[in-house]
């Protein structure tokens, strides 16, 4: 299977509704909505708009209608009683269904106007949930970092409330947080945790959940035949206790399931009715990650102009509303798409796009962010426990001058030396266990930090990777696989894919060769950039047959960068240099470096026909250049004149 795709992987996640504690055993929905409704009668003010409330998210499984009218019912009732605690229950409540239909801008929006009043209230719950569902939002928004940080802050007062149902579903979204960032082992064990909880709970809803959470964990272990029974499990869990709407989420990964195992026509069967589910819900998140995979089960099928069609309707729905995951995973798919056709200019402008995508998602740099939460949330714990350990200490410390001075009143002067022997030999006790203590948890938390500084050079060789070489060696791969398919076209259709070949290998050469040489360095100085910058300069003199001149002036002194700063500089460099060789059409650019109050400044400049900054529109050259510049801390300026040329100015400090 070309991948499952990752944009689907962060969309099965569980919303903590903000509802009662009620447990879903034996009942069906539709009976616990019965009982819902019979008890509003005796309901009065506050407790009225939560009910309310309660039967709306019930009807989240069952009809989105009579939830939302039913959330509108509430909110009135809160604007009659004119008590902004209960306005903002439901101000958190509307953030839920916003979420539903695929608006997690919205979402964020009315959970953070609650978020004040709500946290004002101080009740463990409800803070729990609200964070969990702002956790949602910035995932849905690609803020991985913020999502795990409040998904951390919501376990915290579920732990702190004893809350089990919540802490399960806690250990459920942290699950998906790190089944996002490709960490299945860990993921699969938050999975496992809230499964076994909820089934001693007995709650047969989040039972459900909890299936489809393991199945989705286990496709990103390739355990296919696992994924298809766990997620079927959760299917008839849904069926069992009436909630339809939700058993879009099990069919998908049965679809998942079976296209991996290559029952194509069963993953078409599933991924329809998943799809129907999410059109009747609103959900267009998922239902844009659905309609993505649809199309790729087409293509393996050989219905070409199928797949085009719908892939190409759902890359404008994303677009849409810059839903940049979606345009990620749809621009890759209609490359592959094009490829087969054949089509290869339309192939290699998605690719670009995809590619692009992929560049502004910074999954890597994300993961770890991620990861360094977890590390961070691990040493809040260690710190907590070094706290209580003092506090035991200053305790004891009294109780023994208590004693000492009892005695004192009480005694003669060779019980008093006695006493003061006793305490000084307990204080040195007390204080040899606590330096132990204390150099224990010094040494835990160095150790953890060497793990995090480990990780983080991990994330950043693989990252340079990726995006440098990984995307390169794919479309070269889609090349190979093209030539391969039209070996009987002819020997000038051959002579043109060897052509690409050739021309994407030496890029991919010539861009792993600049990652080995940055990692194999701690430190990058300017010498090294400017003696790069020299090869790149003779390379293109040679390319353009002395065409084309690039200068390389100014002194580079014994400044030295960290390795990331250093091969983020380099890499802008030469995407300036050659934009300019591309486009510019001047016969000489110059690459000056200087140094000025502690700061390094590069300048890249050509002296060609320039074009209206104005009206320019910006490419993913351009777009790439300054996201690299922003990761980096590189200042980044862009000028331009018509007719005069274009300058990069770089400044990093040093």
């Amino acid at each position: 299977m070309s991948s499952i795709q990752p944009l689907l992987k962060s969309l099965l996640i569980l919303i903590l509704l903000g509802t009662s504690h009620t447990l879903v055993k034996a009942q069906t929905l539709e009976e616990e909505l019965a009982r819902l409704k019979d008890t509003l009668a005796l309901k009065k003010g506050g407790d009225k708009v939560l009910a309310i409330k309660d039967v709306g998210m019930k009807f989240r499984s069952i009809n989105v209608d009579s939830a939302r009218y039913y959330v509108d019912l509430a909110f009135k009732e809160a604007d009659a009683l004119d008590d902004d605690y209960y306005r903002a229950r439901i101000w958190m409540t509307y953030g839920i269904l916003s979420w539903d239909a695929g608006r997690p801008k919205e979402a964020l929006e009315y959970h953070m106007k609650a978020k004040p009043i709500l946290e004002n209230s101080k009740e463990h719950y409800v803070l729990g949930s609200l964070y969990t569902n702002m956790s949602n939002a910035y995932e849905a928004l690609s803020e991985f970092d913020i999502a795990v940080d409040y998904q951390f802050k919501a376990l915290e007062n579920f732990i702190a409330g004893k809350d089990s149902i919540w802490i399960a579903g806690s250990y459920l979204n942290l699950g998906n947080r790190y089944k996002l960032v490709q960490e299945p082992d860990l993921s699969l064990e938050y999975y496992l945790k809230a499964l076994e909880m909820y089934r001693k709970i007995g709650n047969d809803y989040f039972v459900a959940m909890s299936y489809n959470s393991v199945a989705a964990a286990y496709i990103e272990k390739n355990e296919f035949d696992k994924a298809f029974e766990y997620a079927k499990k959760s299917l008839e869990g849904y069926n069992t206790i009436g909630a339809r709407l939700d058993k879009g989420y099990p069919l998908t990964n049965m679809a998942l399931a079976s296209w991996a195992l290559g029952n194509f026509d069963d993953a078409e069967l599933y991924y329809n009715q998943a799809i129907t589910l999410q059109e009747e819900r609103g959900e267009r998140l998922a239902q844009i990650s659905l309609k993505n995979d649809l199309a790729n089960i087409y293509l393996k099928q050989g219905k070409v102009d199928r797949a085009e069609a719908l892939a190409l309707t759902t890359y404008e729905e994303a677009e849409q509303i810059d839903f940049l995951p979606g345009i990620d995973v749809l621009s890759k798919t209609l490359s592959l798409i094009y490829e087969e056709k054949p089509d290869y200019k339309k192939a290699y402008v998605y690719h670009q796009k995809h590619k692009a995508a992929r560049d502004s998602l910074y999954f890597s740099e994300k993961a770890r962010e991620m990861l360094n939460l977890k590390e961070k949330y691990e040493s809040e714990q260690k710190e907590n426990e070094i706290l209580r350990q003092k506090n035991e200490l200053v305790e004891s410390e009294l109780s023994i001058k208590k004693r000492n001075n009892m005695l004192i009143g009480s005694g003669g002067l060779l019980m008093l030396l006695l006493v003061v022997g006793f305490v000084l030999f307990r204080e040195q006790k007390l204080k040899a266990r606590t330096m132990a203590r204390e150099a224990a948890l010094e040494k835990a938390m160095a150790e953890a930090k060497a793990q995090e500084n480990l990780k983080e050079q991990r994330i950043r060789i693989a990252r340079d990777l990726h995006d440098n070489i990984g995307s390169q060696l794919t479309y070269l791969t889609s090349i190979t696989d093209s030539a391969k398919r039209g070996i009987d076209k002819g020997e000038v259709f051959l002579m043109e894919k060897l052509t690409q070949m050739k021309q994407f290998s030496l890029v991919t050469i010539s861009e792993l060769r600049d990652t080995i040489w940055a990692m194999n360095k701690d430190e990058i100085s300017l010498e090294d950039i400017k003696e790069r910058t020299l090869q790149l300069a003779a390379t293109i003199q040679d390319a353009t047959d002395g065409k084309i001149q690039v200068r390389t002036t100014g002194e580079s002194g014994e400044k030295v960068l960290n390795a990331f700063v250093g091969m983020n500089l380099f890499r802008i460099i030469q995407e300036s240099v050659n934009n300019a060789v591309k486009h510019a059409d001047s016969t000489v650019i110059e690459v000056r470096f200087a140094e000025q109050n502690g700061q390094v400044e590069i300048e890249v400049e050509d002296f060609g026909k320039g074009f209206d900054t104005k009206s320019f529109s910006q490419g993913n050259g351009l777009q790439i250049m300054k996201s690299r510049a922003e990761r980096a801390g590189i200042a980044f300026k862009q000028t331009s004149v018509l007719g005069k040329g274009t300058k990069i100015e770089l400044k990093v400090g040093t």
